[in-house]
């Protein structure tokens, strides 16, 4: 069986450059185990709809899955949803052995993966959220309708992202939802780009 093949842009290298420089090995490791985890969940339903997984592609805008195999967009659906569910149950998991072990690593491991695991819930692309969205779209309205509706629906939650991450900024919480929202937005497909294109990519 072929293996899959792993591209690495410029654009990731920059941000795991960036993550390794801002933050500690112990936070960066829980990262990157929440991180495979959710791509774990994607690719084992991935494998049980009975499709294969070609290519792993990192960039900036995050991992992109190319497979081949027929899923229908109930597969579609619930194969963006495995990443996120796999996410929360490990979130689950890594805090009851945090409790049990009194270890702040899996405590830890298990907020960053329950974070992630909401933030990618959100209804825009290139998000899991937004591929859910996406199937449903597309097996309830014709392509060009669905296109504008998932456009529409992605912008206004970059938007909405956007105005409660400069609120916390200015109340003095943080940047990371206003940096989170800009990098979503950033992320925002073409308008133009048919959803037929993205068949095959998680």
């Amino acid at each position: 069986m072929r293996k899959p093949r792993l591209r690495v842009g410029a654009g990731a290298i920059l941000c795991a450059s960036a993550l390794y420089l801002l933050l500690d090995y112990e936070t960066l490791a829980a990262l990157l185990l929440a991180v495979a985890v959710h791509e774990l969940g994607h690719v084992l339903v991935l494998r049980l709809l009975g499709g294969r997984v070609r290519e792993l592609r990192v960039g900036l805008t995050g991992l992109c899955i190319t497979y081949t195999g027929r899923t229908g967009y109930a597969g579609q659906f619930f194969a963006a949803l495995a990443g996120p569910a796999a996410g929360l149950a490990f979130a689950f998991f890594a805090a009851r052995l945090g409790r049990e072990w009194e270890s702040g690593f899996c405590c830890l491991s298990a907020g960053i993966s329950a974070l992630l695991s909401a933030f990618n819930l959100l209804p825009a692309l290139p998000l899991d959220g937004g591929r859910m969205l996406e199937a449903v779209l597309c097996a309830a309205l014709p392509l060009e309708r669905a296109e504008r509706a998932c456009a529409r629906v992605g912008t206004a939650t970059g938007a909405v992202l956007l105005a409660a991450g400069l609120t916390l900024l200015w109340m003095g919480r943080g940047a990371a939802l206003a940096i989170a929202a800009v990098w979503l937005l950033f992320s925002l497909p073409d308008s133009g780009q048919s959803l037929v294109k993205r068949a095959g990519v998680m």
